[in-house]
């Protein structure tokens, strides 16, 4: 039986999480059960991608109930934010409308120089000339130079998904601030992280090495399904196998498993304008799984408040505080 494609194994994931939410609603008709069903039993690849979302949610439940045990756990978490710290936020609003204000002009630099962009919470598809296509997550800067000889982009800062035209005589390469990402295949995923890069391939291969390397070696290479992150320090990292939720931003989504508040709140950060806070540290560890929508964090977050036993609070419109 030949291998799902990428595409193919996202798709079903998205409808197998759209037939589960169906049939655990209070909406689900015998018509929808027949559906189904009939829907399940048409590939292998049905019943895994059910199954998938089906554990997904079981996991959803499993999270919540350890999050009450630990916020009983946690006697010091109070419904209000202790005193003594009303001055520290106070103080952390200040300064998140400031670096709201100047934000914008930290990546002034990067956008004049760049072909291609993207503001905060803001996705865009472009078509380069080669027919090669681009996905530019939130907030991400990225310059095309084509040559004879080869096709040389630089992602100055954010995150994008390439998918490449064929062309052996000119390779596609795509460089950050401390690495080179080369094409051996079609599409992959490159994001920058400060002082590492972030790899991940969708389909066939690609070769890494540092900025200032002469040659790719032949041990510096990541396959499709696998992510690998390169430092400055330790080069490339040993290669992971990853599943289709890496790439669920590109269909509108984030998905989370299992992730700490922390992590979840980090995610959302990118495309949100101001900042979040966690205000009790106890929240930090607590649990999330779950589908939520990319182009309404603020929706997102009110969907974790009814899923987690926190309060939301917004001091600004650039200050969102999380606490007990």
């Amino acid at each position: 039986m030949p291998k799902a494609s990428v595409s193919e194994i996202t798709e079903l994931s998205d409808q197998a999480i759209e037939w589960i939410v169906l049939l655990n609603s209070d909406n689900a008709s015998d018509l929808n059960r027949l559906q189904a069903a009939q829907w399940i039993n048409r590939s292998p690849s049905h019943r895994k991608a059910f199954a998938e979302a089906e554990q997904l949610l079981l996991d959803m439940g499993e999270v919540m109930t350890n999050n009450v045990r630990l916020i009983k756990a946690e006697p010091t978490i109070s419904n209000k934010p202790p005193r003594n710290l009303i001055a520290p936020l106070r103080a952390l609003a200040a300064a998140s409308i400031v670096i709201a204000l100047l934000l914008p002009f930290t990546n002034l630099t990067d956008r004049l120089l760049s072909d291609y962009y993207t503001g905060v919470g803001e996705q865009q598809t472009v078509t380069l000339v080669d027919g090669s296509k681009i996905i530019l997550n939130t907030d991400t800067a990225i310059s095309v130079a084509y040559t004879p000889s080869g096709r040389q982009l630089t992602l100055k800062h954010g995150q994008a998904v390439f998918n490449v035209a064929a062309d052996r005589n000119r390779p596609f390469e795509v460089a950050t601030d401390i690495a080179v990402v080369k094409a051996l295949g079609t599409v992959f995923e490159v994001r920058e992280e400060g002082q590492s890069t972030q790899i991940t391939v969708q389909e066939h291969a690609v070769s890494v090495k540092g900025l200032h390397d002469k040659d790719y070696v032949n041990t510096a290479r990541v396959n499709a399904g696998q992510q690998a992150v390169f430092d400055s320090k330790h080069g490339l990292s040993s290669a992971i196998d990853v599943d289709a939720t890496q790439s669920a931003w590109q269909r509108g989504k984030l998905v989370f498993n299992n992730q700490p508040l922390s992590a979840v709140v980090a995610e959302l950060d990118r495309y949100m304008p101001g900042h979040i806070a966690i205000v009790d540290k106890p929240l930090s560890a607590l649990r999330v799984s779950g589908v939520f929508p990319i182009n309404d964090p603020t929706a997102t977050l009110t969907m974790i408040e009814q899923l987690l036993p926190i309060k939301i609070t917004r001091i600004t419109p650039w200050l969102t505080l999380l606490h007990g």
